[in-house]
């Protein structure tokens, strides 16, 4: 009589633990579809942003304050312009301030400015916004197109990791005229590019 409680307990226990190691499979399914579904809504958003923000110059539509930053309002929200990386086949409309929900839509400048070479660039690790920037590699060309329609270049000369929550460190500047980042999947980290602007005869 003991063996077989011994054993309906044993067979219980395992159906147990056959069930929860089903429902964490369920769970982690679903997880992996909602994040799909909201990189793909990202990208989506990004998209059509892009096309306003590109025809900005044409369309006349950009404005520019006191301090010669010039931004373009797209469904209430400022832009400054366009971040490019051919490498990694990353073209993305770049937000004016970031916030969570900003950085939903598309990059956002995080501190400083691009025309005085401490613009530090961030974005959610979405494939369709910065999720390749792991793959990055020193040397690469990157391009900034502001919404008056002006180009800066720039080469890729380092590629670092910084701690989650080490802000001095990804404002610091150390020789570089832009600064990119996104997290890891982890969030402990930030995978972390910096540029340096290159001349008109340094691009091909």
């Amino acid at each position: 009589m003991a063996k077989a409680e011994k054993s309906s307990a044993k067979i219980k226990i395992g159906i147990f633990f056959m069930a929860l190691g089903l429902l964490f499979i369920t769970a982690a399914g679903g997880l992996f579809a909602y994040n799909i579904s909201v990189d793909k809504k990202a990208g989506i958003v990004a998209d059509k942003i892009i096309q306003t923000v590109e025809n900005a110059p044409k369309d006349e539509t950009y404005e520019e304050d006191e301090n010669g930053e010039k931004t373009v309002i797209v469904d209430g929200e400022k832009y400054i312009g366009v971040i490019s990386i051919p490498s990694l086949e990353i073209s993305l409309p770049v937000q004016h301030g970031w916030s969570l929900a900003k950085l939903k839509n598309s990059p956002c400048l995080y501190s400083g400015n691009v025309y005085d070479g401490t613009a530090v660039i961030c974005a959610h690790n979405y494939q369709s916004h910065f999720g390749a920037l792991k793959y990055a590699s020193v040397g690469d060309k990157v391009y900034f197109t502001d919404v008056a329609g002006l180009t800066y270049a720039y080469k890729i000369i380092s590629l670092q990791r910084i701690g989650g929550y080490d802000v001095e460190a990804m404002k610091n500047n150390d020789g570089w005229d832009m600064t990119l980042f996104t997290c890891t999947y982890s969030g402990r980290e930030r995978i972390t590019v910096r540029l340096a602007r290159i001349t008109e005869n340094e691009i091909t």
